[in-house]
């Protein structure tokens, strides 16, 4: 079984089914905006495109955001 280590959702594939670990980011707007998105600690995420906008599938919901916002994300893949 192979055993993913965390990283940015930056660097995650498309199509690829992730956990969210933490969000790092000391920005109090980024923080709120990415909970409201239902992006936090613990959900699961997948990455849908990272082209021309990081768009992910939370739940039902979809959300998109640039590649800093992803670069705050950070994820294990999900096998």
């Amino acid at each position: 079984m192979q055993e993913y280590s965390a990283l940015p959702l930056s660097e995650l594939k498309v199509k690829q089914r992730a956990t969210v670990l933490e969000l790092k980011t000391k920005d109090e707007a980024v923080m709120r905006h990415l909970m409201a998105m239902g992006i936090r600690e613990g959900c699961t995420i997948f990455l849908e495109s990272k082209f021309p906008a990081y768009v992910v599938q939370v739940g039902r919901s979809r959300a998109a955001f640039d590649r800093q916002t992803a670069d705050c994300i950070w994820v294990t893949p999900v096998c």
